[in-house]
């Protein structure tokens, strides 16, 4: 190695202090005061002000501790941020406790924490989604289990919710989409309960010809999955609406028109119609004219 570039080289090391030779720390200055400000945390803590304590730490910037300093910060981190996720945990503060406990690197109390408030609120799926999201990627396995039983026993209970909607007014669409919500998180071939419910729907209103039954019937079979079926319906709806077209129903025909998804034939129908009931409303105001005059002119008025 060139003598000069040797002597550069030695120059830096002896420039650069001890605390923070291998660190991202800028300075002394700076070194100085991060260990002052572990100092004042520490002293929070003692005085038994948790909470300033651990606000405190988060400002201490890691880089310009020292090895032995950067251990009692994570130490005290851990320690404070478990006291402050049992006493909210204690106090029913179930999202602020995990948040503690998942900051202050309490992994185990995080998790337990976590399953905990789901069960708490098993019907609340953001909650629950959260939840499971957060073990799906980290484990344990038996928690997951626990969520994806707990997700089975809410869409059951949804799949009765609207097996009683559908007998009351065929309308269940609502019941069944918060089923499939739920039935996301189980496991294969249970998330496919309300798949399947939805077809089965969709095949009893398709025997009827009633403008809302059909329609109902393709949005099931659109739930489902099932363009073949819903296609039938569409077909089925069209040759009504031709039949109501023939007749002079023209607002009938309309209204199977859009079922079957043939708007330009819904929109041209309604305008012949609405263009038919202004006539047949000026022959009547002109009769009516006619009439009164004639009954006027009786009366010698």
């Amino acid at each position: 190695m060139p003598a000069l570039i040797w002597l550069a080289m030695l120059t830096v090391a002896m420039a650069t202090p001890a605390a923070f030779a291998d660190s991202l720390c800028p300075g002394d200055k700076e070194a100085k005061q991060a260990e002052a400000q572990l100092s004042q945390a520490e002293k929070s803590e003692q005085a038994g002000n948790a909470r300033a304590a651990y606000a405190g730490l988060q400002k201490v910037d890691s880089d310009c501790l020292s090895s032995a300093s950067d251990k009692r910060r994570d130490a005290m981190r851990k320690r404070l941020g478990k006291r402050l996720g049992d006493e909210d945990e204690k106090n029913g503060r179930l999202k602020e406790a995990f948040d503690w406990f998942e900051g202050s690197g309490n992994k185990a109390d995080a998790a337990r924490v976590m399953l905990k408030r789901a069960q708490a609120r098993p019907d609340d799926r953001s909650t629950f989604g959260a939840a499971f999201d957060y073990f799906k990627n980290r484990g344990p396995a038996d928690s997951l289990k626990t969520l994806r039983s707990l997700a089975g026993q809410n869409a059951r209970q949804l799949l009765a919710t609207e097996e009683k909607q559908f007998a009351a007014d065929r309308d269940s669409l609502d019941a069944l989409g918060k089923a499939r919500d739920w039935l996301y998180y189980t496991e294969a071939p249970e998330n496919r309960l309300a798949v399947e419910r939805a077809e089965k729907r969709g095949d009893t209103l398709a025997a009827e010809s009633t403008r809302h039954f059909l329609n109902l019937a393709v949005s099931y079979y659109e739930f489902a999955g099932k363009p073949d079926k819903t296609k039938s319906i569409r077909d089925k709806a069209k040759k009504l609406g031709d039949d109501a077209a023939r007749k002079g129903e023209g607002e009938i025909a309309a209204e199977y028109y859009q079922i079957a998804g043939l708007q330009n034939e819904a929109r041209e129908i309604e305008k012949r119609t609405e263009t038919r009931r202004r006539q047949d409303e000026g022959q009547r105001q002109k009769k009516f004219k006619s009439d009164q005059d004639k009954l006027e002119k009786e009366l010698g008025l």
